[in-house]
């Protein structure tokens, strides 16, 4: 966050502040990305004192970021309806191919239900992750899953493989954020 809001004042983007004693720009972002997994697409919400041109914003604001950050694409929201999540894509890298081979995913997805158990201030709940799996896709090496925001919320990449391989130790692979989809943007 303090990368794009140097970035937005160094572009002289005319960005709102928050109001009262210490102002802050108005930024956010839609869906944290949870510890230990990377993002190769995410969505920045920014909201501005004026209309600018997307060109001029990807070019002007690009500039000013590390090479390693790059702006895909811009699109105008209204300020009335922030873009809520409507499913993430992530593709998981299994440290040890043949581990793929003793998955049973036609059996899992089959299930009409798949509790997980989600701790919160100290207590647990249980949580069903199966109206939110999408669909879970083979490739060579890992797996591309796919996750949707439901009512009660969005299964985590690593809920799903912890009741998927009945081990869900980050150490057996790497989780790849590659898609975040909004509403807004169907």
């Amino acid at each position: 966050m303090k990368v794009f809001e140097r970035a937005i004042r160094r572009a002289n983007i005319p960005i709102a502040m928050s109001k009262g004693f210490n102002p802050h720009p108005k930024l956010s972002l839609p869906l944290a990305l949870s510890v230990g997994i990377v993002s190769k697409d995410e969505v920045l919400e920014v909201e501005l004192l004026q209309s600018v041109p997307s060109g001029s914003l990807v070019e002007n604001l690009g500039r000013q970021l590390p090479k390693e950050i790059q702006i895909l694409s811009v699109e105008a929201i209204p300020l009335s309806s922030k873009s809520p999540v409507r499913d993430v894509t992530y593709e998981i890298i299994f440290k040890e191919p043949g581990f793929l081979n003793t998955l049973k995913i036609s059996e899992f997805l089959q299930q009409s239900a798949i509790v997980v158990n989600r701790t919160k201030d100290g207590y647990q709940k249980p949580f069903d992750i199966r109206p939110s799996i999408q669909e879970i896709t083979v490739k060579p090496d890992g797996l591309i899953l796919s996750i949707k925001m439901t009512s009660k919320g969005m299964a985590r990449p690593e809920e799903v493989l912890r009741a998927l391989c009945g081990n869900g130790e980050k150490e057996l692979f790497e989780i790849i954020r590659t898609k975040v989809n909004l509403f807004s943007s169907a």
